[in-house]
C-alpha cells in the first residue's frame, strides 16, 4: 500500500480513532528508505500501543543499527488500539508500518520485542491484521520470517507455535547475523525447514520446531527435548564489549507524547545486586558498564539532535554505576545552560548522595522513587534486598530537605515467608515517611504507593515456589489499604491480582498455552495489561475448552523437575539459584558483586574479564549550538507563522507545543524561559486547530534576547521540523503591543467541495445518479442561503467559491467557547464529519505588526 493510500485511509477514519497520531508517522529523525533498494526489509514490531513501544530503548537501538546499513531497511509497527483494529477490519485494510505504509506481509523479517507476557494476545492481532499466518507451521517460504527477542523470550514455550525462531539475549550483534544469513540464503531453499536449520547454527538462536514437547516423569509441566542435530541448550548472546557498544544519537522524536518522552541512555547492563525475586538479574547478567565519557558524549549529541528538554540515565540499579556522581556533575554543567533536566532510574537509597540531588535540582525537580519491596528488614533478608529502614529514611530526608513533596514507593505482597507483621511494616514505614516529611516540609508530603503481587519467575531462586492464591493476595492488599486509609496524602495504586495470575501462568508456561492463547484471542481478548481491557472470564473459558488446568503453572515445583525453560541458558547456574533459594529460607544474605571478588559465589562462569575501569571524570564538553541571530541588549518580541498539514494535522495542540519547542532547540532559536522549579519556553499560540484539520496561517509568539532575521529564522526552523510543518514568516512586534489572543478578530476556514464525501452528502435521498455540475452547485447554494436566513451572530460570512471549489466560512473570534466550524459545515451540508476535508486558511489580526522581518524587509499591515 502506498503512502498516499495509507494517509488518505487514516484521514477517512481518524474521527473514529483515538489518537490518530499513533499511526501517522512523519516524526523527526524517522528513517525512510526506498524499499526497492533494500537487500532485506525488517519490521520492528512492538506488541503494545505506540506510546509504550516508542519508549522502549531496545527498539531504538535496533532501528538505528539496522538503518545505518545502506542495504537494509527497518520500519516500525505497533499494536493498533481496538478502534483502529476495527476500522482496518471494516475497510479490509492491512496493518502497515509507519515509515512507508508497507503491509507486514511485504517484509522479509518481522522482529517482535517480547517484554511482557500480557502483550501476547496483541501478537496474534498484529500477525492477523498484517496478513501473516498465525502459526509457524502454516507459513511458506513466501511469508516473512517471524522472530522474537526480549526478556519474555527466556521462556519461549507459551508462544513457540507462533514464531519461527527466537533470539535469546543481547540483540545488537546477533540480530545483524540473522539478517545477513537470511540475505545469503534467500531464494536458495526449497523448504522453510532448511532456512530454520541454517538459522539454528547461529549462537543464541532457538528454533522451536526442532524441539519436541514431552511430560517428564512426575511433572505437571511440559518440557522440550531436541530432535536430530538441534543443541540440547541455547546459550544467550552477550555483548561483552559493552563500554562503547552502539547507541543511536538520532533517535526518533514522537509527534505525540509517549510514556518516556526523553533521551535515555543505558549506563550499565545487568545488576550487581542479587535480589532473589528479580528475573532481570539473571537475564541481563553479567554486569557491564558504559564508559562515562561515552555516556556524556552520546547524551549531549542526542539532545542536540532531538531538541529534548529531558534526559535520563538508567540501568537496573543506576546507583551502582561507579561513575554516577561524576557523570551527573559533568552532564548538569552543560544541561543547566539550556534548561534541560536530568532524571535517574532505579536508585537504591544508599547510593543517593546529597551531591547528586543538588546537581539534579539545578534545572528542575524530576521523579523521586524508592523501592523497598518489603515492609520489614527480616523479609528484605529473605529476598536479599540489601536495604534497611535507616537507608530509606535517610534517602527520603534528602529528598524532603531539598523540597520534594512527592515520593513514589514500590512494594510487593505475597513474597516468600511473608507474615502479617511484614504487611504491617509496609503501612508503618509509609506512615512514618509521611510524618518525617511533614516535619521537614511543614506540610503533608504526597506518597504514591504501588502494590504489586509477587510472581515466582523463571530463572530466579524462587522459580520453584507456588504463588499465593487470588483471595489471599486480595486480602493482603486490602489489609495494607485499611491501615493507611486515614492518611489522605497517600495514593495507593494496586496492580490487579488477576492480571498478575495470568502473567505468572504465561511466564512459567509450556507449549500447551499456545492453544489457550489462540482460543482466548479469537474470543476477543486484547491488551490484557490494560486494567480496563482485561477480561479474565474469556481466559478461564479458553483454559476449560482447551482442557488445560491453569493451576499447573501456579503451584510448587519439585526441585529435581525438568522445567519448561531449562533449555534456555542465562549464564547463571541452576545449582546457584537453588542454593540461593535455600539461603532465603534461612534468611541469609548473599553479598553483591560489589562486596566480594568475582567468582567467589560460583553463580556464573563469566569471570572478571569485562572492562570496568575508565577515566574517573568524563571528558566531554557540552557542544553548545550557536544561537541564531545577534545578542540584543533587550528582550525582543516575535510572531512566527507556519503551516500544519499532511501527517502533522493528526498532532494535537498539546503535542504540537512540545514538537515546536523541540524544533526551536534544534534550530538554535533561544526563547526566553519562565522562572521557578519547572522552567518552560514562554510562548503563546492561536486557538487550537481541530484534530485532523490542516492550517495554513497558524502563528505563535515568543520572546528572545537574540535579534533574528526572517531569512535566517525560516532557514533554521524549516530544517528542524518534521513532515507537515513549515514556517512561512517571522515578524517583530512592539513590546507593548496587545497579546496574540487580543489581536485576533476572525478565523477563516474552507471546506473542499470536490471531496467525494461532500458530493455524496448533497445527493437527494433515494437518488442514485450523480449530480451534474450545475445541479451540484445549485443544491450547495440553496443550503447556504437557507442557513444564512438563521445565521448565528458569530458567523461573519459563508460563501461558495466555485473557482477554488471551496465553501468558505468566516467566524468572529471569541475567547469563550463558540460555534465550531466543523459543526457548522456539517449542518450546512448534512454531513456527520467534515474535519478531514477542511482547513483553516487565515487568522485575521487587528492592528499592524511593526518592523516586519520577512524576506525583502517590506513593512505591511495585516488587516
Amino acid at each position: 500500500m502506498s503512502e498516499t493510500i495509507g494517509r488518505s485511509f487514516l484521514a477517512k477514519v481518524f474521527s473514529r480513532v483515538e489518537k490518530p497520531g499513533r499511526y501517522a508517522g512523519g516524526e523527526w529523525n524517522e528513517r525512510k528508505k526506498d524499499p526497492r533498494q533494500a537487500a532485506a526489509k525488517i519490521a520492528l514490531v512492538f506488541p503494545d500501543v505506540y506510546e509504550i513501544g516508542m519508549s522502549h530503548l531496545g527498539q531504538k537501538i535496533l532501528y538505528g543499527l539496522i538503518n545505518d546499513r545502506p542495504d537494509l531497511l527497518a520500519e516500525r509497527v505497533y499494536a493498533p488500539w481496538l478502534d483502529f483494529e476495527s476500522e482496518l477490519r471494516r475497510h479490509g485494510q492491512p496493518l502497515t508500518s509507519l515509515e512507508n505504509n508497507l503491509p507486514l506481509a511485504a517484509f522479509d523479517i518481522l522482529g517482535f520485542s517480547l517484554l511482557y507476557e500480557l502483550n501476547y494476545s496483541n501478537i496474534l492481532t498484529i500477525l492477523d491484521l498484517g496478513g501473516v499466518p498465525l502459526r509457524s507451521s502454516q507459513r511458506s517460504l513466501h511469508d516473512p520470517l517471524v522472530i522474537a527477542g526480549g526478556p519474555a523470550a527466556f521462556n519461549p514455550e507459551p508462544v513457540a507455535d507462533f514464531f519461527d525462531l527466537f533470539l535469546i539475549g543481547d540483540g545488537e550483534e546477533a540480530f545483524l547475523e540473522i539478517i545477513e544469513k537470511y540475505i545469503a540464503l534467500k531464494g536458495h531453499q526449497d523448504r522453510r525447514e532448511e532456512l530454520w536449520r541454517e538459522m539454528a547454527r547461529i549462537p543464541g538462536v532457538y528454533v522451536p520446531s526442532f524441539y519436541a514437547p514431552y511430560f517428564p516423569p512426575g511433572s505437571k509441566l511440559m518440557a522440550v527435548k531436541p530432535v536430530g542435530e538441534a543443541p540440547p541448550v541455547v546459550q544467550k548472546r552477550t555483548v561483552s564489549s559493552f563500554a562503547r557498544s552502539y547507541f543511536p544519537e538520532e533517535i526518533i522524536v514522537p509527534n505525540i507524547q509517549v510514556v518516556f518522552d526523553r533521551v535515555a541512555i543505558e549506563v550499565a547492563r545487568g545488576c550487581l545486586q542479587k535480589c532473589r525475586f528479580c528475573q532481570a538479574t539473571s537475564l541481563y547478567s553479567p554486569h557491564r558498564v558504559k564508559d562515562p565519557t561515552f555516556v556524556v558524549q552520546k547524551l549531549f549529541k542526542s539532545l542536540r539532535d532531538t531538541g529534548y528538554e529531558d534526559a535520563s540515565l538508567f540501568s537496573l540499579s543506576v546507583g551502582d554505576y561507579p561513575y554516577l556522581e561524576e557523570t551527573v556533575g559533568t552532564l548538569m554543567d552543560g544541561l543547566e545552560k539550556d534548561h534541560i533536566s536530568l532524571s535517574l532510574s532505579s536508585l537504591r537509597p544508599r547510593t543517593l548522595s546529597a551531591e547528586i540531588i543538588r546537581n539534579i535540582l539545578r534545572v528542575r525537580k524530576t521523579g523521586f522513587t524508592l523501592v523497598p519491596e518489603a515492609g520489614t528488614e527480616r523479609l528484605r533478608r529473605v529476598i536479599n534486598k540489601n536495604l534497611n529502614d535507616e537507608d530509606i529514611w535517610q534517602a527520603a530526608q534528602h529528598a524532603f530537605g531539598e523540597g520534594w513533596k512527592l515520593l513514589k514507593l514500590y512494594f510487593m505482597i505475597g513474597l516468600p515467608t511473608e507474615r502479617e507483621e511484614d504487611l504491617v511494616g509496609i503501612a508503618d514505614l509509609v506512615a512514618d515517611l509521611v510524618e518525617r516529611g511533614r516535619h521537614i516540609l511543614k506540610a503533608q508530603p504526597r506518597i504514591n504507593l504501588s502494590l504489586s503481587s509477587f510472581i515466582p519467575k523463571p530463572h530466579t531462586p524462587f522459580q520453584w515456589l507456588s504463588m499465593d492464591e487470588e483471595g489471599l493476595l486480595e486480602d493482603k492488599q486490602g489489609f495494607v489499604k485499611s491501615r493507611l486509609k486515614s492518611l489522605r496524602s497517600i495514593e495507593i495504586k494496586d496492580h490487579p491480582v488477576r492480571n498478575s495470575i495470568l502473567e505468572a501462568i504465561f511466564s512459567r508456561g509450556d507449549r500447551r498455552l499456545g492453544a489457550v492463547l489462540q482460543n482466548a484471542w479469537q474470543a476477543g481478548v486484547r491488551f490484557d495489561s490494560w486494567r480496563d481491557r482485561f477480561r479474565f472470564s474469556l481466559w478461564q473459558k479458553a483454559f476449560e475448552e482447551e482442557q488445560v488446568d491453569c493451576q499447573d503453572y501456579l503451584g510448587k515445583i519439585e526441585r529435581q523437575a525438568v522445567l519448561p525453560w531449562d533449555h534456555i541458558q542465562t549464564g547463571i547456574k541452576k545449582s546457584f539459584l537453588y542454593r540461593e533459594f535455600e539461603k532465603s529460607l534461612r534468611e541469609e544474605r548473599t553479598p553483591s558483586c560489589l562486596d566480594i571478588s568475582c567468582g567467589h559465589c560460583g553463580g556464573c562462569d563469566y569471570g572478571a574479564g569485562l572492562e570496568k575501569e575508565f577515566l574517573l571524570t568524563p571528558d566531554a564538553p557540552w557542544p553548545e549550538r550557536p544561537a541564531l541571530g545577534r545578542q540584543s541588549d533587550r528582550i525582543l518580541r516575535y510572531q512566527a507563522f507556519y503551516e500544519k498539514a499532511g501527517p502533522a494535522r493528526f498532532i494535537s495542540h498539546n503535542d504540537l507545543v512540545n514538537l515546536l519547542q523541540r524544533a526551536f532547540r534544534r534550530a538554535g532559536v533561544r526563547a526566553v524561559f519562565s522562572q521557578g522549579f519547572h522552567p518552560k519556553m514562554v510562548m503563546s499560540y492561536v486557538p487550537a486547530l481541530p484534530l485532523g484539520m490542516e492550517g495554513f496561517d497558524e502563528s505563535l509568539e515568543f520572546r528572545s534576547l537574540w535579534d533574528m532575521t526572517s531569512v535566517d529564522f525560516l532557514a533554521a526552523l524549516n530544517q528542524n521540523v518534521p513532515r507537515g510543518i513549515r514556517f512561512t514568516a517571522l515578524e517583530k512586534i512592539e513590546a507593548d503591543a496587545p497579546s496574540l489572543t487580543e489581536r485576533i478578530e476572525a478565523l477563516q476556514y474552507s471546506l473542499d467541495m470536490g471531496a467525494e464525501c461532500v458530493r455524496a452528502a448533497l445527493l437527494s435521498p433515494g437518488k442514485e445518479d450523480a449530480l451534474s455540475e450545475p445541479d451540484f452547485w445549485s443544491v450547495a447554494e440553496e443550503r447556504v442561503e437557507n442557513y444564512l436566513e438563521h445565521q448565528d451572530g458569530q458567523v461573519q460570512s459563508v460563501t461558495l467559491d466555485r473557482g477554488r471549489r471551496k465553501l468558505v466560512i468566516r467566524l468572529r473570534f471569541t475567547p469563550q467557547k463558540g460555534i465550531r466550524p466543523q459543526d457548522l459545515a456539517a449542518q450546512l451540508l448534512g454531513m456527520s464529519e467534515t474535519v478531514s476535508v477542511m482547513a483553516r486558511d487565515k487568522i485575521v489580526l487587528s492592528s499592524p505588526i511593526l518592523r516586519d522581518s520577512r524576506p525583502g524587509g517590506l513593512t505591511i499591515d495585516r488587516p
